[in-house]
């Protein structure tokens, strides 16, 4: 028996995910990759970025100008001084386009 939904024939769907490179929003590459790359390394001191990161109480933000970049952490200058992110606590990060302008009154 052919069982059906509201639109037409019931089609199984996929639960699988693909894997995740840590700190990334990319797949990881296919297995026999060497070691998974680190994003962060590819960014460069000055540039503004937003990195989210993990603590037991939930995720944060660092905003600002990348002051520090390594393969155990990344150092954000935020409005509230630096933030120095681990990179084992990183979720996802990307560089960001400049503030825009602040405007007096």
């Amino acid at each position: 028996m052919n069982e059906h939904n509201a639109t037409g024939p019931r089609r199984e769907r996929s639960t699988a995910k693909p894997q995740r490179e840590h700190g990334t929003s990319r797949p990881q590459a296919e297995h026999g990759a060497s070691t998974p790359q680190l994003p962060w390394m590819a960014w460069q001191v000055g540039e503004r970025v937003v990195v989210r990161y993990r603590l037991p109480d939930g995720l944060h933000d660092a905003l600002g100008h990348l002051t520090e970049v390594n393969a155990h952490s990344v150092t954000v200058e935020t409005k509230r001084g630096p933030v120095t992110v681990p990179a084992q606590t990183m979720v996802t990060g990307k560089r960001v386009p400049p503030a825009p302008p602040t405007q007096r009154q």
